[in-house]
């Protein structure tokens, strides 16, 4: 048997009453009927709430009992039914069970609308109808509070808007922006933790610095006639303040209590749980969909390498993908690919420099046009060969078009690859032919090589051998020389009548009608050296041969050019330099350095005591041999007496130990002079 029914049968068999009603009123709100007997008219709810145990009226009497959180139970009995001071001092005990089962029943209320929420969030419904109905579970275990507001933080304003919304708000509060600190709510948001307020001044002074904008939204979206009590709460995610939830009551009395505050917190947990799973999921489903683009994208872009559409191409289908132009550099041969084919941009030397070593993305503007280019560097077994640079603002760069950007760099790195692969493969085939062709010895052989390597009928044929500097990283060094032929190939255009590379050796036949046109070449030698130390750092060593009419002569002037890289490899130079200006060190191009300059010391070494001070006849002996030993000249050139060089002439005799009058000894002099001059104008 229930509470009710025990007052019921304890009215009825002990009392002996036959007209009887029980009213409650739970959290303030509305007196409601819950046991009435025999009352044949309707009558009215008890008329508020009062202080007294007992109000008396014409037709009926109403005993109140008062209990905590604004609950009140009355017992009404009818004019001619009369309750001992026993029975009602009995009765006390019951109604106050029955105001424990109210609670607990409560209670039971209360966890099942939390049950009810925590199943709603693993729904995850709309988010905007989650939050709603969360709301309106609130409200419904807050009896008191008549509306709610949910109101959410934008850090791009800076600003809190609302959100979601129940009991009342029209469609005006949408407009309503919140700075942080103004009113309730940006308050409880700046001070990060809840309040509650039951009297309306306290309501007015929190609520004075809200603006005029937000107030004329406000009072045109509710009406707060009655307005009497708040609980503001804030939503933290991960220790950072989302939103603030607020509640309002309105009527009479100010209803809403600290328990209410507890229970509203317990609500603004579920609410930030929503808003974290809601950011997990929309966090998993963008990453789900640009996994999806990514394929999409990979397979487009595989789909173009494996059709082998070239760089131009690609770049094209990237710059559909981006929309925004861009440019491919191959490092390999330096060749620019642009889209759209308009957009030309001249990358700056000293950023082609940089990239060769970068290893990482970067933005970098271009001074001339003041563009913001995104900077990718193509990368291929820990080596830049390429250079992807797009025109973007760093707030352009969205994770789309990074993932674009660098799927797009390893499908540019495999056509880069490819190509040279390619070229290595022709360049293999020419080394083969051309090592024929400089061996053939008979005529005809001659000329149906020249047919296979393709050199054309000009009046001068010039070869060059070039040098690279040894790396380890083999495929360093195999880009460095197909970066060596882009230049050669670049600087010199119509010239070129064979290029090719191999190991670290580039190998190069130039073509002429004008004899003139041999001093044109070298020039432009010498600007590709000294262009080639500026960017790379590194030096070359670059054998010239002789030019020479006819096909015929191709293979002497190759290993003239050979003999003369022979030179400064011996030497250890860093240089250019044709066979013709080594003169007669090419007797001595296989004589180690060492072996040199240990014959040039011991003629200059002796001149050059210290005790004698006498660095004036290294340079004395130097001037006679140059001059022819003439006596006269050679002191006009030194500005001394004649007497005076016939006296050091005489010295530098005594400390070689030779004579002026030997030919052996002036041979020997001669030759250590010249190859002192030689090694030291070349170095």
């Amino acid at each position: 048997m229930d509470t009710l029914m025990k007052i019921k049968q304890f009215l009825m068999d002990d009392c002996c009453l036959s007209h009887f009603q029980l009213w409650q009123s739970l959290k303030g709100l509305d007196f409601s009927l819950v046991l009435s007997h025999h009352f044949d008219k309707e009558t009215p709810a008890p008329g508020g709430f009062f202080n007294e145990n007992i109000r008396t009226y014409e037709n009926f009497t109403d005993i109140y009992h008062h209990y905590a959180n604004h609950t009140t139970i009355v017992f009404r009995l009818s004019k001619s039914s009369v309750l001992k001071i026993d029975s009602m001092q009995k009765l006390k005990p019951i109604i106050d069970l029955y105001y424990l089962q109210v609670m607990l029943d409560r209670e039971k209320y209360i966890r099942n609308k939390m049950m009810d929420s925590i199943r709603d969030i693993s729904l995850l419904e709309n988010l905007d109808d989650l939050l709603k109905k969360i709301l309106e579970n609130a409200l419904s275990v807050i009896p008191a509070a008549d509306m709610g507001v949910l109101w959410m933080y934008e850090p791009s304003l800076d600003v809190l808007f609302p959100k979601a919304w129940t009991g009342g708000p029209n469609e005006e509060i949408r407009k309503m922006r919140m700075k942080v600190g103004e009113g309730i709510i940006g308050k409880t948001f700046k001070d990060n933790k809840s309040f509650i307020l039951t009297n309306v001044e306290g309501i007015l002074s929190e609520s004075s610095n809200i603006s005029p904008d937000n107030l004329f939204h406000l009072y045109n979206s509710v009406k707060f006639d009655d307005l009497k009590s708040i609980i503001s709460v804030p939503i933290k995610i991960e220790e950072s303040t989302l939103c603030v939830l607020i509640v309002y009551q309105n009527g009479p009395y100010p209803l809403l209590t600290k328990e209410d505050q507890q229970l509203l917190e317990s609500f603004s947990d579920q609410v930030s749980i929503v808003l974290r799973n809601s950011r997990l999921y929309q966090n998993l489903k963008k990453q789900n969909d640009l996994l999806i683009q990514r394929d999409t994208i990979h397979n487009s872009l595989i789909k173009l390498s494996l059709q082998s559409k070239g760089l131009q191409k690609i770049a094209n289908e990237i710059k559909k993908m981006i929309n925004h132009p861009l440019m491919i550099v191959d490092l390999t041969d330096e060749q620019l690919y642009s889209s759209p084919s308009l957009w030309k941009m001249e990358l700056p030397s000293e950023l082609i420099k940089i990239n060769t070593k970068l290893q990482t993305q970067s933005f970098f503007t271009e001074t001339y046009n003041s563009q913001s280019l995104y900077i990718h560097p193509i990368i291929a077994i820990d080596v830049p060969i390429g250079i992807m640079a797009v025109e973007m603002e760093e707030d352009d760069l969205f994770p789309l078009n990074k993932m674009i950007i660098e799927q797009a760099s390893s499908v540019i790195a495999l056509e880069i690859i490819r190509k040279q692969t390619l070229v290595d493969s022709f360049y293999q085939k020419t080394n083969d032919l051309f090592n024929d062709f400089i061996q053939s010895g008979e005529y005809n052989l001659i000329r149906k090589k020249a047919v296979e390597l393709r050199i054309d009928h000009h009046s001068y044929y010039m070869a060059i051998v070039i040098h690279l500097h040894p790396h380890a990283d083999f495929h360093f060094l195999n880009m460095q020389m197909h970066k060596l032929i882009a230049q050669i190939k670049k600087k010199l255009g119509i010239f070129v009548s064979i290029v090719f590379g191999y190991g670290n050796k580039v190998t190069l036949v130039c073509q002429f009608n004008n004899y003139a046109d041999h001093d044109y070449i070298k020039k432009k030698l010498e600007l590709i050296h000294s262009n080639w130390i500026n960017v790379h750092e590194e030096s070359l060593k670059i054998g010239i041969g002789t030019s020479y009419p006819s096909i015929d002569n191709i293979a002497k002037s190759y290993s003239e050019a050979d003999k003369a890289l022979s030179f400064l490899i011996s030497r250890q130079l860093k240089s250019i330099v044709s066979y013709q200006d080594i003169g007669i060190n090419h007797l001595f191009i296989h004589q180690p350095i060492d072996d040199l300059n240990s014959f040039v010391n011991e003629v200059f070494n002796p001149l050059q005591s210290d005790k004698d001070g006498t660095l004036d006849l290294e340079q004395t002996l130097l001037a006679y041999m140059e001059n022819d030993r003439q006596a006269t000249q050679t002191a006009k050139l030194l500005h001394i007496h004649v007497n005076t060089l016939y006296q050091r002439l005489k010295r530098i005799e005594e400390k070689l130990q030779i004579s002026f009058s030997n030919p052996e000894d002036i041979l020997k002099i001669q030759l250590a002079c010249y190859l002192r001059n030689s090694i030291v104008s070349l170095t």
